[in-house]
């Protein structure tokens, strides 16, 4: 079971990133500048005395996950959009995540308030000992209860200390997956919902705007000098959590060394993720800690 220090910590930073996403989602408008919400709300997070976890995710309609601003970032949010930010906060290694989806547009509150609706749903059926296949049924039935599929392939998932995505998987669909809820571990359960004319799946973009580097099995030896102190650099500054280039000091002058990292797989890539059929997407997450008789939230 997690220590009351430990408790401690996990509630802090659940309170913090409950903040950013309080605070994203007063900034999220008509013609807002990404890069200017971004950056925002990681400052939000860094001035409770945390670390983002993960950048600040700005997805805008049919774009469900992996979009933060690269450097110089011009994109606004437009007119009548659906728009979700995920942040999470770090504090002494102990992570919080959560999520919500803005409408900009009355027709798509609907699906907003069926994704809290189906998040709320899936969190009353977690309890200790619970296969995690049931949560996923719970979250498929809920959804399409409302009128709304899931998205199979996007997932919730346990948190460790340091480890953003460790251990159990939380499906949002019923069907085979492995694992039951265990006492004293820590999940973000994180519905993704589209409408029924969705493909129901998400697929990789051409681009990707967040990274992570592995330091335990990065080979240095194997690596040109200018690479190994890129790696060093990264490893110091953000362990084996995401980070954005543009968290990255005098990034121009890394560029090069950084894009020939990524291309050769050392730098692990996280393309943005889309909705196959083009269709919008409506996100709700929040952390949890599982007890014997249910469950805590924390953000």
């Amino acid at each position: 079971m997690l220590s009351e220090d430990a408790l401690d910590r996990l509630r802090q930073a659940g309170l913090i990133a409950r903040r950013a996403r309080e605070e994203a989602c007063r900034l999220i408008r008509e013609a807002a500048l990404v890069i200017e919400i971004c950056e925002a709300v990681e400052e939000v997070i860094r001035l409770e005395g945390a670390k983002p976890a993960f950048p600040c995710n700005i997805g805008i309609n049919e774009v469900a996950a992996h979009y933060t601003s690269p450097p110089g970032d011009q994109l606004r949010i437009p007119p009548r959009s659906l728009v979700k930010v995920d942040v999470g906060a770090s504090l002494d290694g102990y992570i919080a995540d959560t999520a919500a989806t803005v409408a900009l547009s009355p027709e798509l509150e609907r699906m907003v308030e069926a994704a809290r609706i189906v998040l709320q749903e899936a969190i009353r059926a977690m309890r200790a000992g619970v296969p995690v296949s049931r949560i996923g049924l719970t979250v498929q039935e809920a959804a399409s209860r409302l009128g709304f599929k899931t998205i199979r392939n996007l997932t919730g998932h346990e948190i460790r200390r340091n480890q953003l995505h460790a251990g159990t998987t939380i499906p949002n669909i019923g069907g085979a997956c492995p694992g039951r809820l265990e006492a004293g571990h820590i999940y973000a359960v994180e519905p993704f919902l589209t409408t029924m004319r969705g493909a129901g799946e998400v697929v990789s973009a051409k681009m990707a705007t967040i990274y992570r580097v592995e330091p335990e099995k990065t080979n240095y030896q194997k690596l040109r000098e200018d690479e190994r102190r890129l790696i060093q650099y990264l490893a110091e500054r953000f362990g084996n959590l995401p980070y954005a280039v543009r968290w990255i000091d005098d990034y121009e002058r890394v560029k090069n060394i950084h894009e020939r990292l990524v291309k050769s797989g050392r730098i692990h890539q996280y393309p943005v993720l889309v909705e196959r059929l083009g269709e919008p997407v409506a996100q709700a997450e929040h952390t949890v800690i599982v007890y014997e008789d249910g469950c805590e939230i924390i953000t």
